[in-house]
């Protein structure tokens, strides 16, 4: 896997996710090496909306990046389905990032009791938008563990969460269902599909409670 962090993906365009995860398993130096990078330019924008608040901001990016793709490369066996690896590495690098700033939080010392005013206030607010943000990372979490165990078919869950928490367009997942079904779906399926199950996750009472205490 790839050590420099600096160098610019070599693959021109981003390939599909299985193509990108048996890459990442090739035995081919050059073909892995051509992989990691194209994940790396993946991961790093995702990864740096988390932490775009820190002073670090960049230099934390990268760090929490390479960290993932190590992390990525040593669990390359825990990814079953291949057509949603992008999705898969990108919660790996969420996580280990959000893991980072929480221990950021944790590190913080306290004002002194003598520190003037106006620099006490500059800490706080230096330290609000991380957290807020890992708030809003664990909610999302919850949610998405909350519909893994919702009362839906295996393809009717990645519509639901493909488009409200992956945010993936309906042309994409109706790709990856042709992939795992090996035939046509098209997008006009993925919206039937989605608006069925909508339908009734509104009257599932965990989903209803999860709202409920968040909302």
């Amino acid at each position: 896997m790839p050590t420099d962090r600096t160098r610019p993906p070599t693959l021109k365009t981003p390939p599909e996710s299985a193509v990108l995860y048996h890459a990442c398993r090739s035995g081919d130096t050059n073909v892995q090496q051509a992989a990691y990078e194209t994940l790396w330019g993946y991961l790093l924008p995702v990864v740096f909306f988390l932490v775009r608040e820190q002073p670090d901001a960049d230099d934390l990016a990268q760090d929490c990046a390479q960290q993932a793709l190590v992390r990525i490369h040593q669990r390359l066996a825990e990814c079953h389905e291949p057509v949603a690896f992008r999705t898969w590495a990108r919660r790996i690098a969420c996580n280990l990032t959000i893991d980072e700033l929480r221990r950021r939080k944790r590190l913080t010392p306290l004002p002194d009791a003598e520190q003037e005013p106006s620099s006490a206030v500059a800490l706080v607010q230096t330290q609000a938008a991380p957290d807020e943000e890992v708030l809003r990372s664990f909610g999302q979490m919850e949610l998405r563990e909350l519909l893994n165990q919702a009362p839906l078919s295996e393809r009717s869950r990645r519509t639901i969460i493909g488009r409200y928490l992956d945010e993936l367009a309906d042309e994409a997942m109706a790709q990856t269902e042709s992939d795992l079904a090996g035939t046509a779906v098209l997008p006009s399926h993925i919206q039937v599909t989605r608006a069925k199950n909508m339908a009734k996750l509104r009257t599932w009472q965990p989903l209803q409670t999860f709202l409920h205490e968040h909302v």
